[in-house]
């Protein structure tokens, strides 16, 4: 089981978020960042369309899950979309 299957946040979510998170966690594996971006915009579009929120705690376990399947590399550059992001807000 992975570690954020373990987090306290995840396993108090509803078993709908649960599940849907598991696939997204699915979808990204093996991804380099140029794949796994798309699939997450499909999956947060999804997300709204059923009108499925997230929590800070749940929003940080699925950023630990996108930037688990990342190289060094790649994570340097998610942190750098990241940071940018909270800027313009």
């Amino acid at each position: 089981m992975e570690s954020w299957q373990q987090n306290e946040a995840f396993r108090s979510m509803k078993p709908k978020k649960q599940k849907m998170i598991e696939q997204l966690a699915a979808s990204l594996q093996g991804k380099k960042l140029t794949e796994a971006l798309p699939l997450l915009t499909r999956w947060k579009k999804t997300m709204q369309q059923e009108n499925i929120q997230f929590t800070p705690e749940e929003n940080q376990i699925l950023t630990e899950i996108f930037s688990a399947q990342l190289t060094p590399q790649q994570k340097k550059q998610f942190e750098f979309i990241m940071n940018a992001n909270r800027n313009r807000r």
